[in-house]
Parts: C-alpha cells; sequence; structure tokens
C-alpha cells in the first residue's frame, strides 16, 4: 500500500486537476486535457488499445500504473460520460467532462491500476470509424462494447498475470464491469458504484425508453453468481436509486452485497473516500 503522504499528495493533485475544468472548458480537447492531468498527477501512463481492425472491437483509451510490487490489480472502467445534452438530446462526443472512474483510479493507493475509458470517448474513440451515437446511447451497454473492455483487459492482463483481477465500474461502468465479469472466470472481486445492475428496473424507474441493443447483468445472474460483488450505492443518488440497486443484488446470490453509504449522492463524495471505501471492498475477500 502507498504511504499516507503519497495517498495525500494524489489526492490534492486529483483536487487540483479539476481546477482545469474551468479553464479548459468542455471541448473534446479540454476533457481530454482534463483526464491527462488527473493521470499525470497520479502517475498514470496514457496508451491506446486499438481494436482489431475489421473487427468490432473499439479503440480505447487507456491510464496504467505498475510499481512492480505484488498485489492485485485494480481495473477501473469508465461511466456514460456526456452520453446525452439533456433527456432527448444525444451528445456528438461522450467524453466525460469530469471522468470521475479516472478519479477513483488516480486515488487507489494499490500498487497496480488500469483504467479503461468507454469505447468512443476521449481522443482513441473520437477518430474510431466504428463509432456511432448508438454506442453511447441504447447501445451503450452492447455485446461489441463490452468486448472491448474485455478485450483491453486480457491484453493488458498479459503483463501482470499473477495479479488478483478486481474490476471496478463507476455508474453505467458498473454495468459493463458486472457484464465482462461474466464473461471470465479470472475476476477474484467485482464492484461497482452507483452502478444501475438492473436494467431495465432502472430504465422504468427514470421514465425512459428501454436500452435496445444493450445486455443486462441480470441476464448473466447464474454466472455472476459465482463473482463476489460489492455494490456501493449512495443514499442520496436520485440517478441510481438505491432501491433499484437492491433489487438487483438481491438476485444475484449470497456473493453479491450492497454497501449503503450514508449522504452519498450519484458524484459525491465518492473520490475523497475512495481510500477507505476499496479497503472495505477488498476485505470482503480475505
Amino acid at each position: 500500500m502507498a504511504a499516507a503522504s503519497d495517498i495525500g499528495r494524489r489526492l490534492a493533485g486529483i483536487v487540483a486537476a479539476a481546477a482545469m475544468l474551468v479553464a479548459c472548458g468542455h471541448s473534446g480537447a479540454g476533457r481530454d486535457a482534463t483526464a491527462a492531468a488527473i493521470a499525470q498527477t497520479a502517475g498514470l501512463e496514457p496508451l491506446t488499445s486499438r481494436g482489431a481492425s475489421k473487427g468490432s472491437t473499439f479503440d480505447l483509451q487507456i491510464y496504467r500504473r505498475d510499481d512492480g510490487k505484488p498485489g492485485p490489480l485494480f481495473v477501473y472502467i469508465e461511466g456514460d460520460g456526456l452520453a446525452y445534452l439533456d433527456s432527448r438530446t444525444p451528445s456528438t462526443d461522450p467524453t466525460p467532462v469530469d471522468p470521475l472512474a479516472l478519479r477513483l483510479a488516480a486515488a487507489d493507493p494499490g500498487p497496480a491500476v488500469l483504467y479503461l475509458g468507454r469505447p468512443c470517448q476521449f481522443a482513441p474513440g473520437r477518430g474510431d470509424p466504428r463509432c456511432g451515437v448508438r454506442t453511447w446511447t441504447t447501445a451503450r451497454f452492447g455485446a461489441d462494447v463490452v468486448a472491448s473492455i474485455d478485450d483491453a483487459i486480457t491484453r493488458e492482463r498479459l503483463r501482470s498475470p499473477e495479479r488478483s483481477l478486481v474490476l471496478v465500474g463507476y455508474s453505467g461502468g458498473g454495468v459493463v464491469a458486472a457484464l465482462v465479469a461474466a464473461r471470465r472466470s479470472d475476476v477474484s472481486l467485482l464492484v461497482t458504484v452507483a452502478a444501475p445492475l438492473d436494467v431495465a428496473d432502472w430504465t422504468r424507474r427514470m421514465g425512459v425508453s428501454p436500452l435496445d441493443g444493450s445486455e443486462s447483468p441480470l441476464d448473466q445472474a447464474q454466472r455472476l453468481a459465482q463473482t463476489r460483488l460489492v455494490a456501493f450505492a449512495g443514499s442520496r443518488d436520485a440517478t441510481v436509486p438505491v432501491d433499484s440497486i437492491r433489487s438487483a443484488v438481491s438476485r444475484l446470490g449470497p456473493q453479491a452485497e450492497l454497501i449503503v453509504v450514508p449522504a452519498f449522492d450519484h458524484r459525491c463524495c465518492w473520490v475523497s473516500d475512495w481510500v477507505r471505501l476499496r479497503e472495505l471492498a477488498w476485505r470482503s475477500i480475505h
């Protein structure tokens, strides 16, 4: 584990990088710069995971760090980002304005961290001809999206196959993380943060159209029941209500645990308390 002073410097850097949101604005380049600043402060190296040239896998933005010390590999999967401008208008660029999953990765005190942007996010996704509006809207949890994330994890995992694999997904990234976990046999722990694991229930509660073209973790409940799951929910989250997450967790078997964090909403205050929450989840399998 990192020293307390190292953790403090990382958290201070994350806060400082937040100021770049105002300076850079919400342009694609500005959002890329914000992410790069968060990653640089935490010592995360930028890379691009290239999808198959003739296949359906997408180009993904990656940030990673490996100190070479023993310990698990924590893989962080970004949320849906700026998928919509309002309740009905899709965005032309789903890159997150403020990438919360990247902030969680930057705050991670462990020896090995891998961050994965979602398909069509950041500069690699912006230039990927396989991307289309449907990829980050109704098919955001589609088979090709899940396959791309799974493929990137497999390739990066070759660097350190001896490490335990932990998947962490924020919001919609938690749905993707669960779908990836259902495909794999090497996931020691799945952690979701404010994630709508029951996709159909969530769309009904929010009064939005069904996500045609997307998969739901509950469709893979039998497979997921074999993986330890810690699902964090914020008691004040109006975007992904606790009751929706509770309903999903109850259907995923005894290996699934719901932890409701008082006073947290969909964004606050996961980053500032992440070191404690991460340790709480990790201890659940030890």
